[in-house]
């Protein structure tokens, strides 16, 4: 016998038993079914694929850390080429403050 008219006769004798039986125990005997085809499936589908060979891990470049630059100095004593016209303007005098 061949291993196809092993597992025919198999399933003949799983439809013989579950007729007789309830509906949910005959859901239960699908499932189960169910079960090993998917798991079949699953391993005829992982031999046919080919094996993938690892590529070594390629480190994740990094940007190069920023170097610190100094503050820009502050000049103290600008040079004015154009004059202030608040400072050319004339002020107005205060009024004296009377004594108490």
């Amino acid at each position: 016998m061949t291993a196809l008219s092993d597992i025919q006769k198999a399933l003949n004798t799983i439809r013989r038993i579950t007729q007789a039986e309830e509906e949910a125990v005959r859901l239960a005997a699908l499932a189960l079914l169910a079960g090993v085809i998917g798991d079949e499936a699953r391993d005829i589908a992982k031999q046919r694929e080919p094996k993938r060979k690892q590529q070594p891990a390629v480190p994740i470049p990094r940007p190069p850390k920023p170097t610190v630059r100094p503050a820009p100095k502050q000049q103290s004593a600008q040079i004015q080429t154009t004059p202030n016209v608040q400072a050319l303007a004339p002020k107005q005098a205060q009024k004296p403050i009377p004594p108490q």
